[in-house]
């Protein structure tokens, strides 16, 4: 049975472990202020994976040392090394505690590789563990964004200011986005920046908890306050969600103007259960797994398990899609295995092998249909709409208008939560099969307003962009097309 060694249990929660067991959590947010962003790193160590030394004194203390290293262009940006101390226990026969640790570190806007070491340092066997990831931090003085989430174990009124104080309150970070049947509110913090130049007077933030599948909102969940514009608004949230059923969700936040226009918005991925399993028991799951008995195809072939990692994007959230952007050539066939499997039980921790065979029907499908002599299937972009939305509910398809490039409009009669969206495919270069995505309507998708003209190119100039219909064209339908219900 092959061992986990390196794991993501859900988007940017991180566990660490080996054969020694440590078990270490880990995740971060990106933050702004007045003197430049910043990052802050969550970590806790499961107190009876580590190991506990005699102190002076003859009691009991475990040591952990982190090295924290940020890389631009191949070279070292920033440095830091420290060491965690536990809590001291009298003898080794009473519950070791779990502890944490919070870091800020100031670090400005940019992309960085970002790795960290960690080794127990009273650990006979000097083993360490190691985890790397890209870290994207982009903020400005301009922009109303939101910053990252840091996702919260409890709440209390700061006395003494220290480092989990955040705007007069002392902010335990909750380190999974795993919850177990036995938590029942989510509890949040996250700050909105700049509002002040965008918009004038109050606007509301509202949060809710949407389906990860279906897009569709929980009602019950939504809740709403009312802001005054600043460059800095914190906003601390607490959901119920003791009637959240089994699944995967998102936590969304978006800031909204009087006319309940969205002005920003942001999500978080992460997942309920209500089964009697806990985190560190879906761990436990993920460690004993055997991708071999469980997936069938080459699962210990790098080539064939790339592919099979490549074709997930289309139904992967953004964090398994950097994943797969920026660490796929690198990984080695354990991290493949390892974010394959994890993929599969965050969807299905029963059988999540019936949930990959129905999906790659699908992708040999688009394979078949649409790949190129560039492109696989899911590398297109009608591949990754269908492998992503599904079957569209209706084609049109042109190929021989006289004045516009071979075309195809599809239709979906509901999508997530809104009805009736089309997406429009063209082929620019004519010969061939690369189509591309011109525009949709579909909510983050891409926008192309002037598409008439641009479909039209060979008898319309595209000189000015206000204008969006293209000129009249004998033998053209693509607007009749796309305007019908």
């Amino acid at each position: 049975m092959r061992k986990i060694i390196f794991l993501t249990i859900l988007s940017l929660a991180l566990r660490l472990t080996s054969l020694a067991n440590l078990e270490v959590y880990f995740m971060y947010a990106t933050f702004n202020s007045p003197s430049g962003s910043y990052l802050e790193t969550y970590m806790s160590i499961i107190g009876n994976s580590a190991v506990f030394s005699p102190t002076e004194d003859g009691k009991f203390q475990s040591k952990i040392e982190v090295t924290m290293i940020f890389k631009q262009d191949g070279k070292i940006f920033d440095f830091n090394k420290y060491i965690i101390e536990s809590p001291i226990i009298e003898n080794l026969e009473q519950q070791k505690p779990n502890f944490i640790d919070l870091q800020r570190i100031s670090i400005p806007n940019g992309n960085y590789k970002f790795e960290m070491i960690i080794k127990d340092l009273n650990d006979p066997n000097n083993k360490s563990y190691f985890l790397n990831d890209i870290i994207n931090i982009d903020y400005n003085s301009a922009e109303m964004k939101f910053s990252d989430f840091q996702l919260i174990e409890s709440i209390t009124p700061t006395k003494n200011q220290n480092i989990l104080s955040k705007g007069g309150y002392d902010l335990t970070p909750y380190i999974s986005n795993f919850y177990p049947n036995n938590i029942n509110s989510l509890s949040f913090y996250i700050e909105l920046y700049n509002s002040d130049k965008k918009i004038e007077g109050e606007f509301l933030v509202k949060y809710y908890i949407e389906s990860f599948e279906t897009g569709k909102i929980n009602e019950k969940t939504a809740r709403f306050k009312k802001f005054s514009t600043a460059s800095i608004i914190p906003i601390i949230g607490d959901l119920n969600i003791s009637d959240l059923s089994t699944g995967n969700y998102y936590l969304v936040v978006e800031a909204v103007d009087r006319e309940n226009n969205t002005l920003q918005k942001t999500k978080f991925f992460f997942q309920r259960s209500l089964g009697n399993i806990n985190i560190e028991e879906f761990a436990d799951l993920l460690s004993k797994f055997d991708i071999r008995n469980s997936f069938s195809g080459y699962m210990e072939n790098k080539d064939s398990l790339m592919l099979y990692v490549s074709c997930l994007r289309p139904i992967a959230n953004q964090d398994e899609r950097n994943f797969i952007d920026y660490r796929l050539k690198a990984a080695k066939v354990d991290d493949l295995q390892n974010f394959f499997v994890q993929f599969w039980l965050k969807r299905n921790n029963v059988d999540p092998n019936s949930l990959w065979v129905k999906y790659k029907e699908q992708v040999d499908f688009v394979d078949k249909y649409y790949r190129t002599p560039i492109n696989r299937g899911f590398q297109t972009d009608r591949g990754r709409v269908y492998l992503q939305y599904g079957a569209p509910d209706s084609k049109y398809i042109s190929k021989h208008e006289p004045s516009a490039y071979p075309y195809e409009i599809w239709t979906y009669h509901r999508v997530g939560n809104e009805n009736n969206r089309k997406f429009i495919f063209y082929n620019p270069h004519i010969a061939g099969e690369e189509y591309e995505l011109l525009h949709s309507d579909l909510t983050g998708e891409v926008k192309t307003p002037n598409w008439e003209r641009v479909l039209q190119k060979r008898n319309n100039t595209l000189y000015d962009h206000d204008v969006k219909n293209a000129d009249d064209s004998w033998g053209s339908r693509a607007a009749e097309e796309y305007r019908k219900k």
